[in-house]
């Protein structure tokens, strides 16, 4: 049973300009009234990033803020009846729609291919709904069920956005993600996850040696698919969908594996870059660091949330 306040299903119930609204204004009075509680990042931002002190605070404290976001946005998709999820849905602006609605009418399997950052699970389903209607959403993942996600994933589909997770530790079902992808199906594969979570890529971010669980390639190559590497900002007028340039796996040799990577890490750089208190992933950056210097490894499996 997931527990939530009274004040917080509330607010969660609210349309989605006043939540949010309502959401930001006590964040500003509480750093009015005391100093913002943040995430301890606040050295990273200023080493990774090189901003000043000053402005690597702020940002921390904002990360503090976007996660609380998160969790409200989460609320309000289990609380706000159907019609009124569809109205904050008209909140969403897609930058670059155009190649979404290419890749809808180009025949191919479609993978769409975000970071965890900004509020992105209405904006994945609008886009689904919206651009490509009729098709099933498949969320690839490699840890078990969460209760308010399968939650939240049962009332999406109440909606009409057929939706489901495939976990693909499971060897089956990453063979039914292929055939899926290959049907129609959009599957959605998160790029910024650590080694643990799929086939190590060794790279760096932001001047930082890493190592990223991806299997991008390997899904792409396999399903024939064309790969979308998007990401969501999400701010109180509403959340923005950005696409980096699409892209397509041929082969499994080595240099177009560098090749994949290198787009992966432009993409979140870029993408982090434009919100960096959004990124999810901050507080678990110690998983993606390495102490050696970048190497390339062979291609496998794909990765997943």
């Amino acid at each position: 049973m997931i527990e939530v306040s009274r004040s917080d299903a509330f607010v969660a119930g609210l349309p989605l300009r006043i939540r949010r609204g309502l959401l930001r204004a006590s964040w500003r009075a509480r750093r009015l009234s005391r100093t913002p509680p943040g995430f301890g990042l606040a050295p990273v931002f200023e080493s990774l990033l090189r901003v000043p002190r000053a402005e690597a605070a702020r940002l921390d404290g904002e990360a503090v803020y976007a996660d609380r976001l998160q969790e409200l946005e989460w609320l309000a998709l289990l609380n706000r009846p159907h019609r009124d999820i569809a109205a904050d849905l008209r909140r969403l602006r897609v930058a670059g729609r155009d190649l979404f609605e290419r890749a809808a009418t180009g025949g191919k399997p479609v993978i769409l291919a975000p970071i965890h950052m900004g509020c992105f699970v209405l904006p994945l389903a609008g886009l689904i709904h919206n651009t490509f209607r009729g098709r099933r959403m498949l969320i690839l993942r490699a840890r078990e069920d969460h209760p308010l996600e399968t939650r939240v994933m049962e009332r999406i589909n109440e909606a009409g956005v057929e939706m489901r997770f495939l976990n693909v530790r499971d060897k089956q079902d990453y063979i039914d993600a292929i055939r899926f992808a290959r049907t129609g199906s959009v599957i959605v594969s998160f790029l910024d996850l650590p080694a643990s979570y799929g086939v190590a890529a060794d790279t760096t971010l932001f001047g930082r040696p890493v190592r990223l669980g991806l299997g991008i390639d390997g899904l792409a190559r396999l399903t024939e698919g064309t790969v979308i590497p998007l990401s969501v900002t999400s701010g109180v007028a509403g959340d923005e969908l950005h696409a980096s340039e699409p892209f397509e796996v041929a082969d499994n040799a080595p240099e177009t594996r560098r090749g994949v990577v290198d787009r992966v890490r432009r993409h979140i750089e870029a993408s982090v870059l434009r919100a960096p208190e959004q990124w999810a992933m901050w507080p678990r950056l110690d998983e993606f660091l390495v102490d050696d210097a970048p190497r390339s490894e062979p291609p496998a499996q794909g990765a997943a949330a």
